[in-house]
């Protein structure tokens, strides 16, 4: 979990953004909800933190289109908590043990199933600026849209990673991270 002891600045609020839109994404865990939507809802989110906050100067839904997003959201929403930390179930369709891979440009995503009730996920959004993935951006067209001199601000902060541990119940979620209300 990510947090700004200055309380106060650009930062810190960007910090308070994440935190919302955590919050929303814990909230969409649902039975008969396809973990992955909740993935691509969370580009989208971070699309909108990216153009709010001007690091990237076009709308979010261009943002998310050309996939920008990726650059500064390298990973995945959450997983499976199991046995194993990543536990194997993720990419499970059903009980046979048929694979459903991650939707096209989402490799990093380790669930794809479909929410049921008694299973337990991370909610695990990011916001990093990492100097590798930066400079492969740098390197392509979208260049251009980003706001360099925000990037260099935010750089010695590293990032942000909000993250919760959530039981999904047949009509409600328990928070196991931290006293949270998700109803």
């Amino acid at each position: 979990r990510t947090y700004d002891f200055k309380k106060q600045g650009e930062f810190a609020d960007l910090v308070k953004a994440m935190t919302a839109h955590q919050i929303e994404l814990g909230k969409s865990l649902k039975p008969g909800v396809l973990y992955g939507e909740l993935h691509i809802d969370c580009h989208n989110r971070i699309a909108q933190l990216l153009s709010d906050f001007d690091i990237v100067k076009l709308p979010a839904a261009e943002i998310v289109e050309r996939q920008i997003t990726s650059t500064f959201f390298p990973h995945g929403l959450g997983h499976h908590l199991g046995a194993q930390v990543h536990d194997v179930g993720g990419f499970m369709r059903d009980e046979t043990g048929a694979h459903q891979a991650p939707p096209e440009g989402h490799p990093f995503l380790r669930c794809t199933r479909l929410i049921e009730k008694n299973q337990v996920f991370t909610i695990e959004p990011g916001l990093y600026f990492i100097d590798s993935l930066l400079g492969d951006l740098a390197q392509t067209d979208n260049k251009q849209f980003i706001n360099w001199e925000k990037v260099e601000a935010f750089k010695p902060f590293g990032g942000i990673r909000i993250e919760d541990n959530i039981i999904v119940h047949e009509d409600s979620l328990e928070n196991m991270t931290r006293d949270l209300l998700l109803d």
